[in-house]
């Protein structure tokens, strides 16, 4: 069992995501005001809400930082021509928060136009990889095999 998992989350979300939704994706990232109501996940059952995607620290428990960010992405616009909201986020994550945090993320995802890969999920005790995959009845975590021999290729750096 691990004590701590590394969350990885890319994925565009629609254009025109309502204002609540906004507005409470917003305070998870740690960009804005806590909204009135939150509904991403089911805070009360784990003690109260937290802005569970704020970033800009040194990851506690893996190498690098976390990071939130969400933009518009201006040069990728959808087929109907309004701009999607890219989202990135890595986190590292307690095991105890591990069901609360996929419910907040499934709760992103439903407004996702992302399909396919979306992210990943890594153990820090056992190295466990998982890949976050997004389909159009919510997301599976895939287990990552790798078959036969991996393949390195050497560079220098410089």
């Amino acid at each position: 069992m691990s004590d701590y998992y590394d969350l990885f989350l890319a994925v565009d979300l629609v254009p025109g995501l309502p204002g609540p939704v906004l507005a409470e994706l917003r305070w998870l990232l740690g960009q804005g005001d806590r909204p009135a109501e939150l509904v991403s996940a089911d805070w009360e059952s784990w003690g109260g809400p937290w802005q569970a995607f704020d970033g800009g620290t040194a990851s506690h428990a893996f190498d690098g930082a976390d990071v939130s960010l969400l933009v518009r992405a201006t040069d990728r616009p959808d087929a109907d021509g309004g701009e999607p909201w890219a989202l990135t986020v890595r986190t590292c994550v307690h095991e105890d928060d591990f069901g609360i945090m996929m419910e907040v993320v499934e709760w992103v995802l439903r407004y996702a136009t992302t399909r396919g890969w979306a992210g990943y999920v890594r153990d820090a005790g056992l190295g466990r990889f998982q890949h976050l995959v997004r389909h159009e009845d919510g997301f599976e975590l895939a287990d990552v095999r790798v078959g036969g021999e991996r393949k390195r290729i050497a560079r220098s750096a410089g």
